[in-house]
């Protein structure tokens, strides 16, 4: 039984340089290298509209570049393209567990509640 769901899907990258060009590196060529909002929405609005993207890996510190409402409710709910929000380099995470964010996202179940 076929199930309609690509098995071909791309990986695509938002971030700062030291992250773009280690990612190419790894063999991603769906890479935006961004220092400004302008720069962080467009790449943003593209790979979310680009054929074959699956998931956009993105900097928080980009992230927080991205000052238009309407793109930051699509990020927070896309489920495809999956968008997973890592620190950068030089980036503290604190108190937040993105897998347990992700996981609430994709099926609507706490992983922590009892």
């Amino acid at each position: 039984m076929e199930s309609g769901i690509k098995d071909d899907y791309r990986i695509g990258v938002i971030g700062t340089n030291l992250l773009t060009k280690g990612l190419q590196i790894a063999g991603i060529r769906e890479v935006h290298n961004v220092a400004t909002t302008a720069d962080a929405e467009a790449a943003l609005r593209a790979l979310m509209s680009k054929e074959g993207i699956g998931i956009i890996v993105i900097t928080k510190g980009v992230m927080a570049l991205v000052k238009d409402r309407h793109l930051k409710n699509l990020v927070d709910t896309s489920l495809m393209p999956l968008i997973v929000e890592v620190p950068g380099y030089n980036e503290v995470e604190e108190g937040v567990d993105p897998l347990r964010r992700l996981i609430l996202r994709a099926i609507g179940i706490d992983i922590n509640e009892t």
